[in-house]
């Protein structure tokens, strides 16, 4: 007989195959081979040597850093509640098994967080312990501290969203980014060095927990909107993952009416033919979403950490992946754009489908390599080796932009076939 804690771990059990049927499609035994075993084997081998000598680069990065570190950590927390679009015709007139849902969908919430952020705090042990000297309480009551954040915020900008839309929704959540950010960063490390602040402010942030989520609980009248957000961290990874083998997932994201960039549609390239049409398209479509130039900055961040972290002749090795890999990300975006309703509308000859990806990724790959490469040619040779960089950087995305570009087309061409 069915229950409300069965239709949970029934839809749990569902979410997980199709992740691990998404990680299947991505990951053959080819790129298992060459590619994800040999980043685990190097990411492990680079984190035992953190623990012997912190990189270099730590001494350039405050200690206040490492708290705005922790607070967008805990920033990024989410609630699900594991509701269906189907749930209408059935679980919403039931209060009883509606709550439970969600009331498992919160356990399952908060498991997620404790272990999401215990990973993370085991990753940054090296720096917090060895490098900025904390003792083992100190990290402890930081990881404690960060992850009540992370629940408290996670509750906190569900139920705004609930409550507010459009402008509002803006302002009042990236003002709440804005103060939590700065309180984090000023209040830790008071709270670190003193236990009585600490008792006050987890005992603080507990109760608010604790009432935020029975406000969760009880809340109604979002029935839809937790469903359209429960579609969309539902795919989110699987979106990612399946972007890499060429598959791209329809989504239906938010747009403005009017958005922050080439809102009058200017033209950006005087010349005008199928090519540049076709660039254009593409370029709008990406700089509009702020999601995608989100994951672009992160992406970037990403890489030039990893660049900064090695040391030796294998720090250009890494240099030259990571011109393939920025390439390659920039290519998903292109791969998205093509597959929206409106452009394919149009018929575009392969030749010229080259040619504008050609320009496109070199427009979204240089600017993100050219910052890794100064900061590696700073880092072994000073500003002299960061002057260095520059035609040498625009060279190697020159041709790397060919080669990513005459691989994706002729993958396309081969599925079309």
């Amino acid at each position: 007989m069915m229950s409300p804690r069965k239709l949970f771990f029934k839809r749990l059990a569902a979410e997980l195959k199709f992740h691990w049927s998404s990680w299947r499609t991505t990951i053959d035994w080819t790129v298992a081979l060459y590619i994800v075993l040999p980043a685990i084997a190097f990411g492990i081998n680079q984190y035992v040597l953190w623990w012997k000598n912190p990189p270099a680069f730590l001494d350039l990065l405050p200690e206040s850093l490492l708290f705005a570190v922790c607070f967008l950590f805990a920033w990024s927390g989410t609630i699900r509640v594991f509701l269906q679009e189907a749930d209408q015709l059935f679980l919403i007139n039931q209060k009883q098994w509606f709550k439970k849902i969600i009331k498992y969908g919160l356990i399952y919430s908060f498991s997620a967080d404790f272990l999401f952020s215990g990973f993370f705090f085991v990753l940054l042990a090296p720096f917090i312990l060895w490098y900025y000297q904390f003792s083992q309480i100190q990290m402890f009551l930081l990881f404690s501290i960060t992850f009540l954040s992370k629940v408290f915020l996670g509750l906190s900008k569900q139920l705004l969203a609930l409550r507010f839309c459009g402008w509002r929704q803006f302002i009042v959540i990236r003002g709440m980014l804005v103060l939590g950010s700065l309180l984090f960063i000023i209040l830790i490390p008071r709270i670190l060095n003193n236990f009585i602040m600490f008792l006050a402010a987890i005992l603080l942030l507990f109760s608010a927990a604790g009432i935020l989520s029975m406000k969760r609980l009880n809340y109604t009248g979002g029935f839809f909107i937790d469903v359209a957000r429960e579609q969309s961290e539902k795919m989110k990874f699987a979106r990612f993952l399946l972007g890499f083998s060429g598959v791209n997932i329809k989504q239906s994201p938010k747009q403005r009416k009017r958005p922050w960039l080439f809102r009058r549609s200017n033209l950006i390239f005087k010349k005008r033919n199928a090519v540049n049409g076709l660039t254009e398209a593409v370029i709008k479509s990406t700089l509009r979403s702020s999601g995608r130039l989100g994951w672009y900055f992160l992406f970037v961040c990403l890489c030039g950490l990893v660049i900064l972290t090695v040391q030796g002749s294998l720090k250009w090795l890494i240099w030259l992946a990571l011109a393939f890999l920025q390439a390659g990300f920039a290519g998903l975006y292109w791969q998205e754009s093509l597959s929206s309703e409106f452009m394919r509308l149009f018929t575009w000859k392969m030749e010229d489908q080259y040619l504008a990806l050609r320009k496109f990724l070199f427009i979204f790959t240089f600017p993100g390599i050219l910052l890794i490469s100064l900061m590696a040619g700073f880092q072994v040779y000073s500003w002299r080796g960061a002057l260095f960089m520059l035609p040498v950087c625009a060279g190697v995305v020159f041709y790397t932009c060919r080669i990513a570009a005459f691989y994706l087309v002729t993958r396309t061409k081969d599925k079309m076939n």
